[in-house]
């Protein structure tokens, strides 16, 4: 069992943060912990899914979660978080607000990896920015995911996320 830190903005309360600890069941056999996700989605269901494959997938890491821009902002500075992974439309904004809000924690290591509805062509501008380690498309599945965050917290390793046939082609 492990500590689950979720932060939620209220919006009729001109983003007044909430935190709340909740305990979540990462099924893992591993006895220590390698890192720390940052998962930025707003639609509850979504995140419970992403939370509890990545569980599965990735249990040598720990996860906190916002819903928005402003919720995720304060995340950043009382965790040193290795990966950000953000769906690329939020509430209060997109993925690449919350990238360039956060440039002092890209600077000092924090990864980002995209998760987005939309094809990697259409994304094209996004990944094009050194500042985005890596895209995954809801698409492509969780699986892919969890390998995109593997392939990103690999020491002196680029990001090896699977690239869609149009955006190879365009790069």
């Amino acid at each position: 069992m492990s500590d689950l830190l979720y932060v939620t903005a209220d919006f009729s309360h001109h983003h007044k943060i909430r935190t709340f600890m909740q305990q979540a069941n990462w099924h893992s056999s591993c006895s220590g912990k390698s890192g720390l996700i940052l998962l930025v989605e707003d639609h509850d269901l979504y995140r419970e899914v992403v939370r509890a494959a990545l569980g599965r997938y990735l249990p040598h890491f720990e996860m906190v979660e916002a819903d928005c821009v402003a919720a995720a902002l304060p995340v950043l500075q009382a965790h040193k978080i290795d990966v950000m992974v953000v769906d690329m439309t939020l509430p209060d904004g997109s993925a690449i607000d919350l990238v360039e809000q956060s440039r002092y924690f890209i600077e000092q290591g924090v990864k980002v990896i995209v998760l987005s509805s939309h094809s990697s062509a259409d994304m094209l501008p996004v990944l094009s920015r050194s500042d985005v380690h890596g895209f995954v498309s809801k698409e492509q599945g969780l699986k892919t995911l969890a390998e995109a965050i593997t392939a990103v917290c690999r020491a002196d390793a680029p990001a090896l996320v699977e690239r869609e046939p149009a955006l190879t082609q365009a790069l």
